[in-house]
Parts: structure tokens; sequence; C-alpha cells
């Protein structure tokens, strides 16, 4: 399964390589490797209409439009009205396209041997209808509209992510940050061999253990990416559950549409670091924060129960940016300060425990409630 990771780039390069060839090939009569397939349409098929073309060939109707155009002008196809149907118009090749028909099919089947050459042909005659399967399920796939949420990561059960409730944690893919340090780069990056999970696996799941759990929790890379994602959150209240979601606090609007909705129980805002780094712990240069300072003062309303989340990593955060971001987050309900070394990317590291309990202490002074590592300290007391 893992050479499958490469079969895009694979496709890309042989359409690729293909476009160089037959443009340098068919340069001579003017033509392009967009136009050929579609020359070739008609001329195998007098008098074919364009709709057809673009259904056979999985085009849209301006690249056909274009292309056919384009045909007419340098004198290798007429379009005329059918007879059947005047409002209908036909595609018919001219003389001056019969006479270099024999050089094109030459110069394909030149293509064809030489990209086939030292494959067995039984190994072709296989592709070849593989290939004809791909084709056709991209063509149907190409053309739904419905998205649904798809779900790459299911933990089954948990008891620790939303306290003192049983859980089931779902994952979607993908994330507009781009953080070195991130661990779950697998759910962004996506292989082209990663299938999406199940969903109405997922369903029956979450229908047959509605009166046993609490929640169901969405967790990074980062589920407000995804629109599609609130009609299963409408599903998923209509079942009983609570939810609770994880974010990085870049889809502000969002957020706040799903809370007014009611949507959503409870939210975990995961902050990087201090707004005058923040592009770069994100890889994201010059990234404006005031959407993550939009997020902050939705949560802070009180609208919704919530906490905010910091991964302190020695090489992201010293003793300045830990300052500015306190004061950054003065006022909001709580705070939770984690660094454990098991979770570190390489070439970074969790805080030791001294510098756990200074940045413990920056903290306090702005803000009331603050759990690490498990412990909780309320106004700068153990609780």
């Amino acid at each position: 399964m893992a050479r499958q990771n490469d079969l895009l780039m694979d496709i890309s390069i042989l359409y690729r390589s293909t476009q160089k060839y037959y443009d340098k090939k068919l340069a001579n009569l003017s033509l392009t490797y967009a136009q050929l397939p579609i020359l070739i349409a008609i001329y195998e098929e007098e008098g074919i209409s364009m709709q057809k073309i673009a259904l056979d060939g999985g085009y849209d109707k301006g690249t056909i439009t274009k292309n056919v155009q384009k045909l007419v002008n340098l004198g290798y196809v007429i379009v005329q009205s059918s007879i059947k149907d005047k409002r209908a118009k036909e595609l018919y090749t001219t003389d001056k396209t019969k006479e270099v028909m024999n050089q094109i099919y030459s110069i394909r089947r030149n293509w064809w041997k030489h990209i086939i050459q030292s494959i067995p042909s039984k190994k072709i005659e296989e592709f070849s209808y593989l290939y004809e399967d791909m084709a056709e399920n991209a063509k149907v796939f190409a053309d739904k509209d419905d998205e649904q949420v798809q779900f790459f990561d299911h933990q089954k059960v948990d008891l620790s992510f939303y306290t003192d409730k049983v859980s089931t944690v779902l994952s979607t893919a993908g994330c507009n940050f781009r953080c070195k340090h991130c661990t779950k780069r697998n759910l962004i990056f996506l292989n082209e061999n990663r299938m999406e999970l199940n969903l109405e696996d997922i369903k029956n799941f979450l229908e047959k253990r509605k009166d046993i759990y609490d929640a169901v929790c969405l967790k990074e890379p980062e589920p407000l990416m995804h629109e599609e994602l609130a009609p299963f959150l409408r599903y998923v209240k209509k079942l009983g559950y609570l939810v609770k979601i994880q974010t990085n606090g870049s889809y502000p609007d969002r957020l706040k549409s799903w809370i007014d909705q009611k949507l959503i129980d409870f939210v975990s805002l995961d902050i990087k670091n201090a707004p005058s780094y923040y592009g770069e712990t994100i890889g994201i240069p010059n990234f404006n924060t005031d959407i993550i300072t939009k997020s902050i003062e939705i949560l802070k309303k009180g609208q919704i129960d919530y906490d905010i989340t910091i991964t302190l990593i020695k090489e992201l955060h010293d003793t300045n940016r830990l300052k500015e971001m306190a004061g950054w987050l003065k006022g909001v309900k709580q705070v939770t300060l984690m660094s454990n070394p098991s979770t570190m990317v390489e070439n970074y590291h969790a805080f030791d425990q001294n510098e756990m309990n200074e940045a413990l202490h920056i903290f306090k002074a702005f803000i009331p409630n603050i759990q690490i590592k498990g412990e909780a300290y309320v106004s700068g007391r153990e609780a």
C-alpha cells in the first residue's frame, strides 16, 4: 500500500511529460495537447456534439467551447446546425484535419510505444482496465456537490480529555497552521492511501452508546476548518451527547456561530505563543493574531464553558514570551500549562519542573485559575 503514496505524483509526471511531448510534436500543426483528444473525438465520430464530448471526457462547458473555437479558427473543425434539430450544433472535421490524422495517430502511437517499453503486455492490459475504472470513479466523484465530514482517527473511549466525562474522541484532517513542533503531522499531510473512517460505522457506534457515554470530542489538527462538520454536530446533539471541541482559535466567526447554535458545550482553545512570536511559532510569518484575540474574547463572555491550553516548549517559550502571553490572556477563566517529554518531536524539548514552576509563577500574576500537569492551582494556592 505504501507505493500508492506516490500515485498522484506519478500521474502528474506522466501528464506533464505527455503534454510536453505532444506540444513539441504538434507545434508544426499549430495544435496543442489540450486540443488533441477533442479533435480525435470529432474525427472518430463526425457530427458529435460538444455536450457528448464534455460528458465522455469529463470536460466543463467552458473548456470545450474554448478549444472547439480554437480548432475552428485553425481550420480543423466546422460547426453545423443539426438537420434534426436546428438548435443543436454538430461538429465535423475539415479536409485539413483528414490530411494530418495519419501523422497525429503516428505521434500518439510512438508515445505509447515509448512509455510501455519493457512492461509486460499482461500488466499493460491490467493497468488499462484499472485506469479506466479510476477515471470513471474520478468523473463521478468530481460531479458530487454534497460534502460529508470525514474523520481519520477515532479513540473510542477517553476518560481524561473532557474532565469527569466518558468520551469518544474523533479527529478530522488538515490544519491552517504549519507548526514545526506539531505531533499530528500524519493528519495534516495525508498520504494518498489514508482512507477516511466509515461515517455510518461511527454513527452506529454513537447510537449504541448514547446511554453509556457522556460526550463526543473533536480534537486537532483543526476541526473548525470544516464547515461540513456542523450537520454532524447537530446529529450528535440530537443523540444527547455533550460536545467538546479543541481549536487553534483561527476561526472565530464559525466558533461563535456554533456556540450560538448550541452545537458545542465546551471549547479548549490551544494558544501557541505570545502575539509577537506567533507567526514564527505556527510557520506563518506576519500572522495577524487579531483573530485569536477575537476567539479569546468570545470565550471570555462566558456563554460556554472553556479552558485555554498552552504546551510549553523550551525552544519556543522564554520568560519574556511567557509574560507577554500571560498579559494577553488576562481575564480568562482558566489556563492549563502542559509540557510532556513523551510528546515532543525531534529538536524540541519539554520544560523541566523548575521551568514549569517559573511559568506558573508568571501566569499566576494575571490569571487566578491555573492547572499544571494535572495539579490545580487557584489564586496561587494548591487546590
